[in-house]
């Protein structure tokens, strides 16, 4: 079964977090964790890999902190699961009925179409869901 580990959870998550928050400036780890339920520890090192993609950039100082490293509209989903995970594949590699390779390959393929959107787009997607929560008559 084809899954995304923890790693690639919280990534996305830190990400999102990052880009809900833009307008504020760097935030600090603690800040990010806390936000979206990540452990600390765990974050720190997912931030790392984040910003040796150059998702991500970090700052020194009392004001210090993490944040994107460009717009949200130029980050794809896909590029930082693919970052935290590696690529993405569906298939059983050389196990199970060759015949199926046409649909292990199409699956793949819709995985990374519906992945492959901006952070931007997520945002708007989140926000409009917020919207629609916070209705009240």
């Amino acid at each position: 079964m084809f899954s995304i580990s923890a790693k690639g959870i919280y990534g996305v998550s830190a990400v999102l977090e990052l880009a809900l928050r833009q307008s504020g400036g760097a935030m600090q780890i603690r800040e990010i964790a806390e936000a979206q339920n990540i452990p600390q520890h765990y974050l720190e090192q997912i931030l790392v890999v984040l910003k040796r993609g150059g998702i991500v950039r970090s700052y020194r100082g009392a004001k210090g902190g993490y944040a994107l490293a460009g717009d949200p509209a130029g980050i794809r989903l896909l590029d930082v699961i693919t970052l935290l995970e590696g690529p993405l594949d569906v298939s059983p590699g050389n196990r199970g009925d060759p015949r199926l390779s046409g649909l292990w390959h199409d699956l793949t393929e819709a995985a990374r179409n519906r992945l492959n959107r901006s952070i931007a787009e997520l945002v708007e997607e989140i926000r409009q869901v917020d919207t629609r929560l916070n209705f009240v008559i």
